[in-house]
């Protein structure tokens, strides 16, 4: 990990309608009572509804001041009032929608490029549901759910590179997405798969440390070592694709993950 600010990334249902646990650790990590919030709305469909609720949300969790903008077309996001904003902020977070519609109205923007740089001097960035996915540098845009992992199981898009060594999905469990979360690994076998459930999040600290918060699970899936069939023939047929040797973690509130070594630990246990 070359950035300096902690990433904070939740599978959706991120309870700001509800008890704001993860988002109230989320304001710690951006300050505490002294926390300045910039949300951005772009992925959702319903942006009116979403200013009100993120504003209450984070308001009731501890943050000083919040602030949600809402960039619905790519000029939006060099508008300068926005970078201004961004330069404000103790964190920024990123609401759920489409992955694609964010990354395609941010992305190589004024605002994506000022966003990485200030996360490298420590800003914390977290997004929940298509607000996490989006920080992959390798993003899922979209796949097949409920089936065997095949070529055609993922769609895979370019993100805004918060996180380039992990592919990122959600609503993990719910949505029984692990065939297309492997598809994507074996598809690229030097990065980590991170499949996040719902009312769950993944803390990262600037070393690659992670931490499991929440009532789910953090799902990894670990291609390194992967023994498998040629993807040109998998490709051509889209048959279930064949592997083998690939490390598969499951990991719940407490356990710890190294991105560097790729080691996992229970609760108590440094890794």
């Amino acid at each position: 990990m070359t950035a300096s600010g902690a990433l904070f990334l939740v599978g959706g249902k991120d309870g700001r309608n509800a008890d704001r646990r993860l988002l109230g650790r989320f304001v710690e990590l951006c300050g505490g009572s002294s926390a300045r919030v910039l949300v951005i709305t772009t992925a959702c469909s319903e942006p009116k509804r979403h200013r009100q609720e993120y504003a209450k949300a984070f308001s009731k969790s501890g943050a000083r001041g919040v602030s949600i903008c809402h960039p619905a077309r790519r000029h939006d996001a060099d508008d300068p009032a926005l970078l201004s904003a961004l330069d404000r902020a103790g964190g920024v977070y990123f609401t759920g929608g489409g992955q694609v519609k964010l990354v395609t109205t941010i992305g190589d923007t004024q605002f994506s490029a000022r966003l990485r740089e200030r996360h490298r001097q420590g800003l914390p960035v977290g997004g929940t549901s298509a607000g996490a996915s989006a920080l992959s540098a390798v993003m899922i845009a979209g796949g097949r759910q409920k089936r065997a992992a095949r070529w055609s199981s993922v769609e895979l898009a370019t993100g805004l590179g918060l996180l380039p060594g992990v592919i990122v999905d959600q609503h993990f469990r719910q949505r029984n997405r692990i065939g297309r979360l492997l598809a994507a690994v074996i598809r690229n076998p030097a990065m980590l798969g991170f499949g996040i459930d719902e009312a769950t999040a993944v803390e990262i600290d600037a070393a690659g440390r992670v931490a499991v918060l929440g009532a789910g699970a953090l799902t990894v899936v670990d291609g390194s070592s992967l023994v498998g069939a040629s993807l040109a023939d998998a490709a051509k047929q889209d048959a279930p694709l064949s592997f083998a040797e690939i490390r598969l973690h499951r990991l719940g509130r407490g356990w710890r993950y190294d991105l560097t070594t790729r080691q996992a630990g229970p609760p108590g246990r440094q890794v």
